[in-house]
């Protein structure tokens, strides 16, 4: 949170709330960039739980890490449990009624996501609109359920 100053966020932890995200996502959005898996590398204790699990000892993984190091050390999906979330997956978001709070809606897939955040604003803009809400990666923010699996 100590790298968020530049965001202009009224505090830190905003750039996770699910209201302020239905206000102005733009901050989220730029985070998500920055946070996007392949950015950053698994780590040799991502590759240990990726060697247990094909060895067949691990009986799951539960992780609170949102950055999907451990998909990207090959942990199988049946056996991570991300009590966060992660990127890998999306959905977009609306309210069934103006300034009504914001619903899980239809699933995006999460590369075209990616993709519209390298082009651009213009390009979320566009995905937004084409997905009818908010598309966001399935990490969870304050004000949302944690995941069902968890």
């Amino acid at each position: 949170y100590s790298q968020l100053e530049s965001y202009g966020l009224p505090f830190p932890e905003a750039v996770f709330d699910l209201t302020f995200f239905a206000d102005n996502p733009r901050p989220f959005y730029r985070l998500a960039k920055e946070l996007w898996p392949g950015n950053h590398a698994p780590t040799p204790a991502h590759h240990f739980i990726s060697l247990l699990a094909a060895r067949g000892i691990l009986r799951r993984c539960y992780t609170q890490n949102i950055d999907s190091l451990e998909s990207a050390a090959g942990v199988p999906p049946e056996l991570t449990v991300a009590a966060h979330g992660n990127f890998d997956a999306a959905h977009a978001w609306s309210a069934s009624r103006p300034g009504g709070s914001l619903r899980r809606r239809q699933a995006v897939g999460v590369e075209r996501l990616r993709e519209a955040l390298w082009q651009g604003e213009e390009a979320v803009e566009a995905l937004n609109e084409e997905s009818g809400g908010l598309v966001k990666p399935d990490i969870v923010f304050f004000g949302e359920q944690l995941p069902e699996r968890f």
